[in-house]
Order: structure tokens, then C-alpha cells, then sequence
């Protein structure tokens, strides 16, 4: 006897769904392997001070000072969100008298004997 459910047949666009972030690497490095065939001109780089100097092409450079620059921006980034994070934890351990402060009963003062109203029922 056959099946009485129908068998789904498979979609293209379900199947791009799942593999969406292979297909979205390979289209990256696609397009990264076109920028350096694209930009293969000879260039020299010369760092100053005397530091050296670096031969490659175009595309090469510019895919290096980019990475470059993420990389010091994601450090720079983590450092100051770092001490962000460092100062809020002093300001929460030294709390800060607030003004309002001043207009609140001393610490104790409802169990206080003798305070209150007199001649009660409740003692």
C-alpha cells in the first residue's frame, strides 16, 4: 500500500536558506579573488623610519591596510568599552549621597521605645 502523505519536493530557495552563510562566504571570496586580480598593478610600500619596505600589488595592499584597520579598531573598541566598564563598577561601589538623603528618619527610627503615640492599645 502506498503512502498516504506526498512527498515534499525539494526547493531551491529552502535550500539557499539553510546554506546561507556558505553561499554568502563563497560570494565574499569571489569577490575578494576579483578585487586582487582587478587591482594587480606593481606597487611598493615604504614604511617610515626606515622600518622596511613591502612589494606586492594593488589589490594585496588595500585587502592588507583594511584588515589592518579592523583589527586596531576592534582592539581600540574592546579597550574603551574595557574601561567603560572598569569606571561604572567604581561609581557603583562608592555610592553617592543624594540630596534627598537629608530628608529621611535616622536609621531605627519606628522601633524606637517611648516614640510614637501615646496611651496606645497595641503595647
Amino acid at each position: 500500500m502506498a503512502s498516504p502523505y506526498k512527498r515534499r519536493r525539494p526547493s531551491l530557495l529552502l535550500n539557499f536558506w539553510v546554506y546561507r552563510r556558505v553561499v554568502l562566504v563563497a560570494l565574499m571570496l569571489g569577490l575578494l579573488l576579483w578585487f586582487i586580480w582587478a587591482n594587480n598593478g606593481a606597487v611598493t610600500v615604504a614604511f617610515p623610519f626606515g622600518l622596511g619596505h613591502v612589494s606586492s600589488t594593488t589589490g594585496i595592499i588595500i585587502l592588507t591596510s583594511f584588515l589592518v584597520g579592523s583589527v586596531t579598531t576592534a582592539l581600540v573598541t574592546t579597550l574603551l568599552w574595557a574601561l567603560r566598564v572598569r569606571r561604572s563598577q567604581k561609581t557603583i561601589d562608592s555610592p553617592v549621597k543624594d540630596e534627598s538623603d537629608d530628608d529621611l528618619p535616622p536609621p531605627g527610627y519606628a522601633s524606637k521605645p517611648g516614640e510614637g503615640l501615646s496611651n496606645s492599645r497595641w503595647q
